[in-house]
């Protein structure tokens, strides 16, 4: 679990820094073009393994055979993907009226031929809880990426250089993958097997269309209503939120998932963990979206630099949705566990069924109008989405409610300290008012927590500790 967290903490590192060198050599309008291309690789590489790559980490026998049904179907829709993504290339820059995107997404489709070399063993370290192994392909590739690509945009590639990184990207990360998991893989797929392994993913591959769906509908209407400055804009902040709050979660669902799988027969055992985690969770996310909403204007001088001063209302909203979103998520991979993943599926459909509409209208409202739409859909679909927690994980509201409440006291008086100094010293620096406020909020939250919740604290620090150990 330590080398999980050390591979998050260290690429969430280098990807920031890599941010505000690029962020200060391209303009908004550069990010923008890019964006319009990687919209479409992102929707179909989430795509791309049909779910198999979960699957795998779940199955719990014929691990070999399994690993080389799922290599050599991944290779054959890899090819299926690039000829695709190839052939629609001229009407996606039709589409978005931007003829620059046309040989961008084409090259960016080789990236469909490269990754399946190395997928499966992702999936593999990730099933045996090998994370210091995963560290290697997974710090590497980033490190690699943000050099190439910040060379090249000195060099005055312009959108290009954040073209062929991503591309350096995939080709390095199956190197590395390889690398770090030395299991040879034959392509041969097994029929019995195959039908086995769809059984499970297919549910989580429908699910994983409403997500993509989910996840890049409003970069698609900005890109095609408001243009590539806006886009541009909305993908960088959208992108610093992603990296500070999203990831912490999607860092524990990591190394959640392939456990749970190992105790999907023991519903009270599956119960205690998603509380934990839970709460666990939101004692790391609440502060952090709190503090990215109350210092949104310092960071984006210091981070982005002048030319993004256009980011500083979305960053103060997009936290709110992501907080929302954030409760109880961690169900997904009980879901997934307990092989469930239909769920999934319909909380998805319900997802999209409320975004677009919200979205459409939020979107006449330039930038501030698409971050509360999110707002709004994420606080429908989450009343939905605890309902239907309670209902199948067993947990009640009561238990629910206990668990979030560390988070949440520490979160208000964080809140009551932190907002009024960030305005009386809003005429000191920007790097000296983070600083201020960064110490200031981590010692009213974690002061709060100690006091109120001292239980909590050596809890979790203990858990902290156990996992660096291991």
């Amino acid at each position: 679990m330590a080398w999980n967290y050390a591979s998050f903490a260290l690429s969430k590192g280098v990807v920031l820094i890599t941010m505000a060198v690029l962020t200060r050599l391209l303009p908004p309008e550069t990010f923008g073009i890019v964006s319009l291309a990687t919209i479409i690789i992102s929707y179909f590489s989430l795509l791309q393994d049909l779910g198999l790559g979960s699957a795998l980490i779940q199955q719990r026998n014929d691990v070999q055979e399994a690993a080389n049904t799922v290599y050599a179907a991944n290779l054959v829709i890899g090819i299926l993907f690039f000829l695709f993504t190839f052939a629609i290339a001229p009407a996606v820059a039709v589409f978005f009226r931007a003829p620059a995107v046309e040989p961008m997404l084409r090259i960016l489709a080789l990236t469909f031929l490269i990754d399946p070399f190395g997928s499966v063993h992702i999936a593999l370290l990730q099933r045996d809880l090998a994370f210091r192994k995963k560290l290697i392909p997974d710090l590497g590739r980033l490190l690699i990426k943000a050099v190439v690509t910040i060379v090249l945009a000195v060099k005055g590639f312009g959108a290009w250089s954040l073209i062929i990184g991503q591309l350096s990207s995939s080709l390095s990360g199956v190197v590395l993958a390889r690398i770090a998991l030395r299991q040879k893989l034959r392509m041969r797929i097994k029929k019995p097997q195959l039908g086995r392994l769809l059984k499970f993913s297919i549910p989580f591959m429908a699910f994983n269309l409403i997500n993509a769906l989910v996840s890049n509908i409003e970069f698609i209407v900005i890109g095609r209503t408001l243009g590539d400055a806006a886009l541009g804009i909305y993908s960088i902040t959208y992108r610093i939120v992603d990296l500070l709050i999203m990831n912490v979660w999607v860092v524990l669902a990591g190394a959640m998932f392939p456990a749970l799988a190992t105790i999907q027969h023991q519903p009270h055992l599956l119960r205690r963990a998603f509380l934990s985690v839970t709460q666990y969770v939101q004692v790391f996310i609440v502060p952090i979206s709190l503090g990215l909403i109350i210092t949104a204007e310092p960071i984006v001088k210091v981070l982005l630099g002048a030319q993004w001063l256009g980011a500083i209302p979305i960053l103060r909203l997009l936290p709110v949705a992501f907080l929302i979103f954030s409760i109880g998520t961690t169900a997904g991979d009980i879901y997934k566990a307990i092989g469930r993943p239909a769920l999934l599926l319909k909380m998805g459909i319900l997802h999209i069924i409320i975004l677009i509409p919200l979205l459409l209208v939020g979107v006449q409202y330039q930038l501030v109008g698409v971050a509360l739409s999110l707002i709004a859909t994420a606080f429908l679909v989450k009343i939905v989405h605890l309902f239907v927690i309670v209902r199948v994980i067993g947990v009640t509201v009561s238990e629910l409610m206990r668990a979030l409440r560390p988070a949440f006291v520490g979160g208000t008086a964080l809140t009551i300290v932190t907002t009024p100094l960030v305005y009386s010293i809003g005429d000191q620096p920007p790097v000296v008012q983070l600083l201020v406020a960064g110490v200031t909020g981590a010692a009213a939250y974690f002061g709060t927590l100690w006091l109120l919740e001292k239980e909590v604290v050596i809890k979790g620090a203990n858990t902290i500790l156990d996992a660096v150990r291991r």
